[in-house]
């Protein structure tokens, strides 16, 4: 059976897509940064000691921002333990998850990888178990250009010009009780705010990323006094969001994990709307952006957490690859609001990619980061869309309706991309309505596979893969989305948009 559904372009921009919606999560961890990435004993290793492989299947991501050294374990992380000459660097006890880590990829080593791969490095500042004066002393160590201690070490250790590290984030997850520096709401907005202050007054120039929280009982009694105790300070507010589906649950949690993207969104609604209360009682001032610093679907079954875990087997299935692309589109529908994200994360632990020490395999939820990235436009378009409903859950797991097609629109001045993941089991034939002429001919791109939850593996690495080809649109431009699937569809226009003109 084929539903119909409308998609209304409408004349009206949104906002500019930050580039920084692109980004990527890499923790210090074993088997992520340390031996997944960087393993100098690996046959594939070059001279910096990094998987030539593995960089390679993360540039083609281009990521415009990474986030490190963590996550859980970078509330405990030593930054000094990872400068100066590689071989007199120790292997640690990470505190966070008890066991030993390798120091080689540090501070310089994660700059310059994100300088390979094109990406602005963001840093995340220690608080659990360091002080503001070790936090001030890294940034000096990264940007400082004057003739003082910490920019002197960096110079003596090779590097004269100071790295240029951006985004600074403050913290993680301290609103956990697992998280090494757990604090009450209060205490964590004063020392957000006065931390901030002072990483301000040493390099003006940064971006300061201070920790938020999305979960329901926390939404305001964390975020209200955070932002109250810190506005004017802070850039961004982070959240983290993740999808849980329970792979031997009745249809693979189908419809549970394709309703998180869409239940998240209302959430983004709600917190536009704390912080536009805080901006009126502040009387205006720079309001931070969210950025969503951790996001992803997850397995809860596995258990990733262990010593002894080693990746063998990959997690995602070609439902999780339409909830990833969901959230993107959510993300550029919001684009007003949001403005960094790092997609958690890049490799192995609810990784982008699995890597062993004889494979890197392209999961699912790879290919919507790569399509996205690749083919999206720098403004979002307002659209309405007409279309079934499909079945979905609530946060509380109770059964609710939820549109059967995800659409987002993106422009440049002379194309058009309409992002529409298919959520329906069935064929979905959509209208595309705009006030303009475009092109008859267009460019599509598509992932697709009649099992939506097939994964792909070691043994078959491309069972889920894009394609591309091209279609004609004609006079009454109709685009029929296969069932459980996600196209970008690419139109080049006549003229620009008027909105962009």
């Amino acid at each position: 059976m084929t539903d119909t559904a409308r998609i209304t372009i409408r004349d009206r921009v949104i906002g500019r897509v930050a580039p920084e919606l692109y980004g990527q999560f890499l923790s210090r961890r074993k088997w992520v940064a340390d031996q997944g990435l960087h393993d100098p004993q690996h046959p594939d290793a070059d001279d910096s000691g990094l998987r030539g492989e593995v960089v390679d299947a993360i540039e083609e991501l281009r990521p415009t921002v990474v986030r490190w050294p963590g996550g859980c374990t970078g509330t405990s992380y030593e930054w000094q333990q990872g400068v100066g000459p590689q071989d007199q660097r120790n292997r640690t006890v990470d505190w966070h998850f008890g066991y030993d880590v390798g120091n080689g990829f540090g501070t310089v080593e994660f700059v310059d990888f994100c300088r390979r791969i094109g990406a602005e490095p963001q840093i995340n500042v220690t608080t659990g178990t360091e002080s503001l004066r070790d936090a001030l002393n890294w940034l000096e160590y990264c940007n400082g250009a004057g003739d003082s201690q910490w920019a002197n070490l960096r110079r003596a250790h090779g590097r004269d010009e100071p790295l240029g590290v951006r985004y600074w984030q403050l913290g993680n997850e301290e609103w956990g009780d697992w998280e090494i520096g757990h604090l009450d709401p209060q205490s964590h907005a004063q020392r957000t705010r006065e931390w901030a202050k002072a990483i301000r007054k040493l390099d003006p120039t940064v971006s300061v990323l201070g920790v938020g929280a999305l979960r329901a009982d926390l939404a305001v009694d964390w975020n209200l006094p955070l932002l109250r105790a810190a506005w004017g300070q802070l850039d961004f507010l982070t959240q983290h969001v993740y999808w849980p589906f329970d792979p031997n649950a009745e249809d693979g949690d189908y419809n549970r994990v394709l309703s998180g993207p869409y239940n998240t969104e209302a959430v983004i609604t709600a917190m536009s709307g704390l912080i536009e209360l805080v901006a009126r009682e502040k009387s205006g001032g720079q309001a931070p952006r969210l950025a969503f610093t951790e996001w992803n679907c997850v397995d809860s079954t596995r258990k990733e957490m262990s010593p002894q875990w080693r990746p063998t087997s990959s997690m995602y299935r070609m439902v999780d690859a339409l909830a990833v692309a969901s959230f993107l589109n959510v993300m550029q529908r919001h684009s007003d609001v949001v403005g960094l994200a790092n997609f958690a994360q890049t490799i192995n632990v609810v990784g982008a990619l699995l890597v062993t020490d004889d494979a890197v395999m392209k999961e699912t939820v790879y290919w919507p980061l790569q399509m996205q990235r690749e083919h999206s436009g720098g403004w979002s378009v307002a659209a309405d869309v007409s279309c079934p409903q499909v079945a979905g859950e609530a946060p509380d797991r109770s059964e609710i309706g939820i549109p059967a097609l995800d659409v987002s629109v993106t422009a440049d001045a002379d194309r058009l991309w309409i992002s529409m993941i298919n959520r329906s089991r069935d064929e979905i034939a959509a209208r595309l309505e705009l006030d303009q002429p475009i092109s008859a001919q267009a460019t599509r791109y598509l992932l697709h596979h009649e099992d939506p939850l097939v994964k792909n593996t070691l043994e078959d690495p491309d069972a889920v893969r894009s394609a591309t080809d091209s279609i004609s649109l004609g006079t009454d431009p109709i685009v029929t989305l296969p069932p459980s699937s996600y196209m970008i569809i690419e139109v080049p226009l006549d003229q620009p948009l008027a909105v962009l003109q």
